[in-house]
């Protein structure tokens, strides 16, 4: 893991828009980049998680994220990223089918879900498959549900995993083509009754960060992780403000090297990413025409 002064070197050259390329990384369970295998044509796994609701200026240098902040350090940071929309259900479908459509439609339209090998939604706290009803969950953070061409798929791949599990639930083995993890709204930097922590913006980031902490443990464990055949996306779906745009996003590879990326993105630049790292040559919607993020981004 980075030493707390290399973190701090590289949080205040991303806010400052400079490359860390210099910034040395080491490879551990807690740092899971730059580990010195070849990077592939393609990856055959690709991991997309997203948070919520937390602007780039309140994450990027936060003590209360240290897990997302040695992310940032030491993987890839993009440090001009943007969300689609003012609300989550739109943000998740533009990073998954290319078109930021509205709260509690149904889209009609193709989806990376379906253009993958293979594909699993993991949510957490869901009911029963494919948008059951249960605490913590919430469906807007739930895109797979949303997609009618997918809708039988749904019933078997969109699949829950147990609440307050900080990031413990079970990770396929092997993992699929394409899987999208969502966790629940106790561990997005969301709140609601019952959470276990304060409704505090420092409770709430801390949580966050525990949680994915535990879950990207598991990924990088795996035998797909460590020969450099997945590459993780990690965004935050939306500022939570009316003043700015700007999210924070890590990519995440056992092949990557510290780089802070000061290209301009959105959830649109992610899909296409997904797509083109797993060798889709079909770009969904405005995903077409958003920037590539893999030079930049060093996957």
């Amino acid at each position: 893991m980075s030493s707390p002064t290399s973190i701090i070197v590289a949080v205040t050259l991303a806010l400052a828009g400079l490359s860390t390329a210099a910034v040395p990384a080491t490879a551990s369970a807690a740092d899971p980049c730059n580990l010195g295998v070849a990077r592939p044509a393609t990856y055959a796994h690709v991991v997309v998680i997203f948070e919520e609701n937390d602007s780039y200026s309140k994450v990027i240098g936060n003590t209360n994220a240290p897990y997302f902040n040695t992310l940032a350090s030491d993987c890839a940071l993009a440090t001009n990223y943007h969300d689609d929309a003012s609300v989550s259900q739109p943000n998740y479908m533009a990073a998954t089918g290319g078109d930021a459509t509205g709260v509690g439609v149904h889209d009609s339209t193709p989806s990376i879900f379906g253009q993958a090998p293979s594909w699993r939604e993991l949510e957490e706290g869901m009911g029963s498959n494919c948008g059951g009803a249960g605490t913590y969950y919430k469906r807007g953070h739930d895109p797979a549900y949303w997609y009618t061409p997918i809708a039988a798929a749904c019933k078997l791949d969109d699949t829950s995993t147990a609440n307050n599990d900080t990031g413990a639930a079970s990770i396929p083995s092997p993992l699929p083509a394409y899987m999208f993890i969502t966790p629940n709204v106790c561990h997005d930097h969301h709140w609601v009754s019952g959470c276990p922590q304060a409704d505090t913006d420092a409770a709430n980031l801390a949580a966050m960060d525990t949680w994915l902490s535990g879950t990207l443990a598991k990924i990088t464990a795996t035998a797909d992780y460590q020969a450099g055949r997945t590459l993780m996306l990690i965004a935050f779906d939306e500022s939570g403000t009316s003043t700015t745009t700007q999210v924070a996003m890590v990519a995440v590879a056992a092949d990557i090297a510290p780089v802070h990326d000061p290209t301009w993105y959105d959830h649109y630049a992610l899909l296409r990413a997904s797509e083109e790292t797993l060798g889709v040559s079909t770009l969904l919607g405005n995903a077409a025409t958003a920037n590539d993020m893999r030079a930049g981004m060093g996957f």
